[in-house]
């Protein structure tokens, strides 16, 4: 784990060949931003390759597990820097669409993990965070957690895992 240089992520050993990945923006409830987004891919590429560890146990610090999108940081996300992409509305979605695809890998790498990931969810999961739960192996949650898919709200599609995954775990008729 030594290898790993991780700002908005704590991973320790909590027993022999059990790594506990704890979401580590407590102060924002654990909300992604793009550069929690890119550890967490980059934690479970690891992790999942690393032969000391055998299962992970995925939780949040702080009150929420996850407060979803990063409001603060998602005029980034939704609509690159006009300096970046300039006026042209194809190279604008071009630029969104590169960005979806990276948030979609990071999810991608935890749910291709070929080390069992137990998440444990506690105060308010929303939109990005229903998205990393579902690529999770085994969900654990206390009675009094919230889980709502926000994105329809800001008008977002639910595109990094929810939309895919949550039919499989739920079934479509729920």
């Amino acid at each position: 784990m030594n290898k790993l240089n991780l700002e908005n992520i704590c991973v320790i050993r909590v027993s022999p060949f059990v790594a506990h990945v704890q979401l580590n923006r407590p102060n924002q409830r654990n909300a992604l931003n793009g550069k929690l987004w890119q550890e967490i891919g980059d934690c479970f590429r690891y992790l999942g390759q690393d032969p000391d560890t055998r299962a992970i146990v995925l939780s949040g610090n702080g009150r929420s597990f996850c407060a979803g999108l990063d409001l603060k940081d998602s005029q980034e996300i939704i609509a690159p820097q006009r300096e970046d992409v300039g006026d042209d509305p194809a190279r604008r979605a071009r630029k969104f669409r590169e960005k979806v695809l990276s948030y979609q890998s990071a999810f991608k790498a935890v749910e291709e993990c070929p080390k069992p990931v137990i998440v444990a969810i506690h105060g308010a999961c929303i939109g990005g965070g229903i998205d990393l739960i579902s690529a999770c192996d085994i969900r654990i949650c206390c009675s009094e957690t919230i889980f709502s898919v926000k994105e329809v709200d800001i008008g977002l599609a639910a595109d990094t895992g929810s939309l895919n995954r949550l039919p499989k775990i739920c079934g479509n008729d729920r």
